[in-house]
């Protein structure tokens, strides 16, 4: 990604804490784009700038994440939630629509359930899942032997990324320049020259219990509500070398993964969320905004 690529970025302080935001500029009604765990809006680039033609287009970094700051507490969900409030107000804007991916989910539900009038519009990109005490059971009969944790730091961001891809097979169809330069915001350079998460493990344990320790109420937003879901089959969580058997015990998982989960999270959005219009994409990652770009965009498009 070159330089002229990129959005303006820029810091907003909230009660001390410095948190950075991206601008891709546009005119017109404002739209906020918030990434997942360990991510950035950087991520999102490619699609929140195909709409400055006919919005103002601005992302907000959470706290521990990118150049935000990174402070001892503020982990919660309401604390995260209320970030993006006080960033409205910092930036001037009384409403906005927000696109989030994954860990986002929360967070606009909470904003968008708390703060209704502030929300005109939201898309949650493959974002609204909640897992019960059956999901883990379930997530436990995942085939595929239980992976190593990473090493605390990697000789360079190149070497993250093929060990992230080789934990994480699912994720291994994005590999790319491009993929290694979005996660290059999520490492730092320790004084020794090695490159380590910037979010310390004490700080990954606070965000997942904040998480953990909330519930959205889908019933509470009343806004209009675009929500993509993405489905893989077995191919996509696959080592390169795996058997026969190991194939099939994956694709019955899966299946299983699909029906019991998936669906299952769906049908509590159909049935809880007002106005919700959903969408699922076959056969792309979780990232699907990067391998169904143009597919994403047409949705969003449509919606917004």
């Amino acid at each position: 990604m070159g330089r002229e690529s990129e959005p303006m970025s820029a810091y907003v302080d909230i009660d001390g804490v410095r948190l950075e935001t991206l601008d891709w500029g546009g005119a017109g009604p404002p739209v906020v784009f918030l990434a997942g765990y360990a991510n950035t809006p950087h991520f999102l680039d490619a699609v929140a700038r195909s709409f400055t033609d006919r919005f103002r287009v601005l992302g907000l970094v959470r706290r521990a994440h990118g150049e935000s700051g990174q402070p001892e507490d503020g982990y919660d969900i309401a604390s995260l939630g209320d970030d993006i409030v006080r960033f409205f107000d910092a930036v001037g804007l009384k409403r906005a629509s927000l696109v989030g991916h994954s860990f986002a989910r929360d967070e606009m539900c909470y904003v968008a359930g708390t703060y209704p009038d502030q929300v005109t519009r939201l898309v949650f990109l493959d974002a609204l899942y909640d897992m019960t005490d059956e999901d883990m059971k379930l997530f436990a009969g995942n085939p595929l032997l239980p992976v190593d944790p990473p090493p605390e730091t990697f000789e360079s961001v190149s070497a993250y990324c093929e060990n992230f891809v080789a934990r994480y097979p699912t994720y291994r169809r994005l590999r790319s320049a491009r993929w290694s330069a979005l996660w290059a915001r999520a490492r730092e350079r320790t004084p020794s020259g090695r490159f380590r998460e910037r979010i310390r493990p004490g700080t990954a344990q606070k965000l997942f219990e904040g998480r953990r320790a909330f519930r959205p109420d889908y019933s509470a937003i009343r806004c209009p509500v675009l929500a993509i879901f993405a489905f893989q089959d077995e191919d996509w969580s696959l080592p390169e070398d795996a058997d026969g058997d190991l194939r099939m015990a994956m694709k019955e998982y899966i299946e299983r993964f699909n029906f019991r989960f998936k669906r299952r999270c769906i049908e509590r959005v159909r049935s809880e969320m007002a106005g919700v219009r959903i969408v699922e994409f076959e056969n792309t990652s979780h990232y699907c905004f990067l391998d169904r770009e143009a597919d994403v965009l047409r949705e969003m498009r449509r919606f917004l």
